[in-house]
């Protein structure tokens, strides 16, 4: 597996067989926190409503209580799509096929033991980018790529539809959301009230190659 970085120095793993790279990880809320900083970024206010959704834990906190909450969740579609192209030339929200391309990708994707070294020494990698590498494969002892990228187990993750319309695809643990889709399977979840924050929401942007 070939990796790249975005803009935060987080990774985002190459499929060309596909035609896309796609973050390793849904966007964290610590990524989100640089675009805060800029001056076309939402603003303090903004990310206090989010948060009053889904409360920041750092990933020095994270636990197998809480983990779902390092991730930007929260957020509606049209907020990712800011913070997308912020973050790097092309970066988007997935079409629900190209969804479904990666996660089967990641999933079927064993992972190599040389392969996670080098990325965790890579020094483009950023600190907290190593500290949730390090903590999921501790606590998950991930076998895939796709475990690792909390495909499973993670939050529902924005993908477009028809129409304009998006809905969410991902595999969720009852624990923290009780509705159970097989992503590869399943039409995507769509909120009755799409203009509602909710915080098992949130996204994981593809680029093309």
């Amino acid at each position: 597996m070939r990796w790249s970085f975005d803009r935060t120095g987080f990774p985002m793993l190459e499929l060309p067989q596909i035609g896309w790279s796609a973050q390793l990880w849904p966007v964290t809320k610590v990524q989100y926190e640089r675009f805060l900083a800029e001056p076309n970024g939402p603003g303090d206010e903004w990310y206090e409503s989010v948060l009053t959704i889904s409360p920041r834990v750092s990933i020095a906190e994270a636990n197998e209580r809480n983990y779902e909450s390092v991730f930007m969740a929260g957020v509606l579609p049209d907020e990712a799509k800011s913070l997308a192209g912020w973050l790097d030339t092309g970066c988007e929200i997935p079409k629900v096929a190209d969804w479904r391309a990666v996660d089967q990708e990641f999933i079927s994707t064993t992972i190599d033991a040389a392969e996670l070294v080098a990325l965790r020494e890579d020094p483009n990698l950023h600190p907290q980018a190593r500290k949730l590498l390090d903590w999921t494969v501790k606590q998950f002892q991930p076998q895939t790529w796709g475990q690792l990228a909390f495909l499973r187990d993670g939050i529902l993750e924005w993908v477009r539809l028809e129409g304009g319309l998006y809905g969410g695809l991902g595999s969720t643990r009852p624990k923290f959301l009780a509705v159970i889709v097989n992503p590869q399977r399943d039409e995507p979840v769509t909120p009755v009230r799409p203009e509602e924050r909710r915080p098992y929401f949130g996204f994981r942007l593809l680029r093309p190659l």
